[in-house]
């Protein structure tokens, strides 16, 4: 039987959200984690059911699913300032004022959010029998692990964006513990201030993209990158009529006319 190596490659798929469709996908994940998972987020705020607030006009959004089963298990967005103020700067104080340069080259990475159930797909270690279909939802299981491959996923997604896009810095307000993890993983996060408010239990941190780029993380996993998500219907239509072919280029993929 075909047996292969588990993988973030092998089983999850990430890709760009460039439709309304699949921006509301980012936005539903968030609301089920930040409002009914995690409690973060007011559910009176947001009827529809989906998490949404004033940057997203102008964000560049990231999903990821499950290859087998086709769930839809988290995502994350960049965000470009907005008369030299990022979204994190509401909610901190940077110790050094940031340049008109870096406003130019930066980005903020933010809404990372993954379900609670995508952490029984969270195992890239053992090898199993991704043929047998009674196997499939089981085929990424790894409680140490948990999600955080699929957030690496993520965040190699977002880095490969960033340097097509001449994207040099990444803002973000994390928790002491998700940076721990980062450096742990080899990345060079570095603290730039302080909540604004005491009882905030994230920080402002900075990390270079090249740097991100460099980390020998990616060497045997991650990287496929990303898809667009609109290739999901092209793909669908060249099934059927056997006249269209996904190419992958960098690490876009397109749909080209054969």
């Amino acid at each position: 039987m075909n047996r292969q190596k588990q993988s973030f490659d092998n089983c999850f798929e990430v890709f760009l959200a460039d439709t309304p469709e699949s921006k509301k996908i980012h936005y539903l994940l968030r609301y089920r984690v930040y409002c009914d998972e995690m409690g973060f987020e007011d559910k009176g705020q947001f009827p529809d059911q989906q998490e949404i607030d004033e940057w997203d006009s102008g964000a560049v959004h990231f999903i990821v699913r499950h290859r087998y089963t086709g769930h839809w298990l988290g995502g994350l967005r960049i965000v470009w300032p907005k008369e030299q103020v990022f979204p994190f700067q509401e909610r901190s104080a940077t110790h050094k004022r940031i340049s008109i340069v870096r406003y130019k080259n930066a980005v903020e990475i933010s809404r990372l959010c993954m379900l609670k159930e995508a952490k029984r797909f969270a195992s890239r270690d053992s090898a199993v029998d991704v043929a047998d279909e009674s196997r499939k939802i089981s085929y990424l299981r790894d409680s140490g692990n948990k999600n955080r491959n699929i957030m690496w996923g993520l965040y190699r997604a977002a880095a490969s964006y960033s340097a097509q896009q001449g994207i040099k810095h990444w803002y973000m307000l994390s928790s002491p513990a998700l940076a721990y993890f980062f450096n742990k993983q080899g990345f060079d996060i570095q603290q730039i201030g302080e909540a604004n408010n005491r009882q905030s239990l994230r920080l402002p941190y900075c990390l270079n993209v090249k740097q991100v780029l460099e980390n020998p993380l990616w060497l045997e996993d991650y990287r496929n990158d990303f898809r667009l998500y609109s290739d999901i219907g092209n793909e669908s239509s060249a099934s059927m009529a056997g006249r269209r072919q996904v190419k992958q280029i960098g690490v876009i993929s397109f749909v080209s006319r054969m």
